[in-house]
């Protein structure tokens, strides 16, 4: 799979033009991510938006079956507090094509995901996979 590089806006996976990072996991291991993946969601307000990030951190914290392909996130809310973006890394995009196939996303049928992928005042924009920097700045030099 072919991934485009990542937005001009992005320098790191904590430094995103015009966002603020809000929190983040760190990597669970040393794997070099082969895929970042940008979700985006849309928010009523900055509290909903930070409201809507705690939630996806308590569902990680109860997944039964985490993948094993996902490294990291990073949730960053943009300045006016209306949209969030998850800087995801993961092993490859096939490993996180795979973790989405169920069609609900990320995560288990759990409470904790239907909340998520429920909460009020949240409307899910996009998810997009790219090549992490390190493998486009490899390329280049």
């Amino acid at each position: 799979m072919t991934l485009p590089e990542l937005p001009s806006f992005v320098h790191d996976r904590k430094n995103l033009d015009g966002f603020t990072l809000y929190r983040s996991g760190d990597p669970r291991d040393r794997r070099e991510p082969g895929c970042v993946v940008l979700v985006t969601v849309d928010t009523d307000s900055e509290v909903t938006a930070r409201a809507w990030v705690d939630s996806v951190f308590v569902a990680l914290a109860s997944e039964p079956n985490p993948h094993t392909g996902g490294i990291s996130a990073a949730f960053h809310i943009r300045d006016d507090g209306r949209r969030v973006i998850n800087y995801a890394e993961w092993v490859s995009a096939e490993d996180h094509v795979d973790a989405v196939s169920s069609g609900g996303g990320v995560g288990s049928a759990t409470a904790d995901w239907r909340r998520v992928r429920n909460f009020p005042g949240v409307q899910h924009v996009s998810v997009e996979r790219f090549r992490p920097l390190a493998k486009v700045q490899a390329e280049v030099e």
